[in-house]
């Protein structure tokens, strides 16, 4: 279960999109990935179609190891085809538009591999490249890639993974039905915003959630960021940021906006153990005998705490988004939440929350340099 900590939550207006609407037919998909089972699986791709997978994969640990492929860079492609070889290894492609030259350009690496190719039913590179390999193609919905977790882009690679997707479903529906939420956190960005606050620093309290440093990220940048508005979001784990963007943060410019992501209940119970004889170690006027019996949770929670008493202290506008617990299905319920807040922080501030071109600009200027190098 999700709560956030604002002091005011606003009915959220009517603005909607179909594309949350979108329900995968779970059936249909696994009844296409019959008889395809995984020992690994690889899944190449870039931005949305990588991110959620990532942030759900990482959270829930499955048995089945899974690399995520976003570069060309020859040592990280050699690394991968190392720790996963062809036999046992699935490959699967993920492109919408199927016009991803740096997937392309990866997946060629894999090519005598098993690979399934998750685009779009109509002619594009990546799905004539699947139609002459004769590789499985699954269909990729109309749903922009960074808002795709709930479709096949996320799930085919989930399903392969032994994790179970009819969890990321009601995970996904449930954080759609956060509007009020998710535009009250939208609007407390937009209000400060216009005041100067123009940073957003993320502090995750949580190494599960390493994945949404990189999803929510890209969709605030990718969906708000246009015509000079927008808000940088950058993210670090705590308590190692501490130690270092906490100097950013409470000591530097005003113009940043502490959020705080927690989890409430780890899976470990794990207590600190102080030995007898290092109680008597002095620290800081006390001794460590103060930590013995202490849970890890309370330790990493003071942190936190520690933290956010400091910003509300020197003023520095905060506020905390917590999980009860790390399941399939609250982290799917977290990014359809980050959804939400990326599409009402477009429509506040009048841009497309679906579109990037800047994005597309670079990807057509490289191409032309590619096009160049082989002159």
């Amino acid at each position: 279960m999700l709560k956030i900590n604002l002091k005011e939550i606003v009915k959220a207006p009517d603005d909607w999109s179909e594309i949350f609407d979108y329900r995968e037919d779970l059936d249909k998909l696994k009844d296409a990935l019959k008889g395809i089972e995984a020992e690994k699986v690889i899944l190449i791709g870039n931005g949305g179609s990588i991110t959620s997978y990532d942030a759900i994969y990482d959270a829930v640990e499955p048995e089945i190891p899974s690399a995520t492929v976003w570069t060309m860079e020859p040592d990280y492609l050699a690394k991968v085809k190392k720790e996963f070889p062809k036999d046992g290894t699935v490959v699967i492609a993920v492109s919408k538009s199927g016009k991803t030259l740096g997937l392309i350009e990866a997946l060629l690496f894999f090519i005598d591999y098993e690979i399934i190719c998750v685009t779009e039913s109509k002619p594009s590179p990546l799905y004539d490249m699947a139609e002459k390999m004769d590789w499985k193609i699954i269909p990729h919905p109309v749903v922009g890639g960074r808002y795709s977790a709930g479709t096949s882009c996320c799930m085919v690679p989930s399903h392969l993974a032994k994790i179970e997707i009819k969890d990321i479903q009601d995970g996904i529906i449930a954080g759609y039905e956060l509007k009020d939420e998710a535009y009250s956190l939208a609007k407390y960005y937009f209000d400060l915003e216009e005041k100067g606050y123009d940073e957003v620093y993320l502090a995750i309290y949580s190494n599960r959630l390493r994945g949404f440093q990189n999803l929510i990220v890209q969709l605030m940048h990718e969906s708000v960021c246009k015509d000079g508005k927008g808000q940088t979001f950058y993210a670090f784990f705590g308590p190692e940021a501490q130690h270092h963007t906490n100097q950013r943060f409470l000591g530097g410019k005003k113009n940043v906006i502490g959020t705080f992501i927690t989890v409430t209940k780890p899976e470990n119970d794990l207590k600190i153990e102080v030995s007898d004889e290092l109680k008597n170690i002095e620290y800081k006027g006390s001794k460590l005998d103060l930590l013995d019996g202490l849970p890890y949770q309370k330790a990493l929670e003071a942190e936190y705490i520690g933290t956010k008493e400091d910003a509300d202290a020197k003023g520095v506008p905060n506020l905390t988004i917590e999980l009860d617990s790390i399941s399939t299905k609250s982290v799917a319920e977290l990014i359809s939440f980050w959804h939400l807040t990326a599409f009402y922080s477009s429509n506040l501030r009048g841009v497309n929350p679906f579109d990037q071109p800047a994005v597309e600009d670079s990807k057509n200027i490289t191409l032309e340099v590619i096009k160049k190098l082989k002159l």
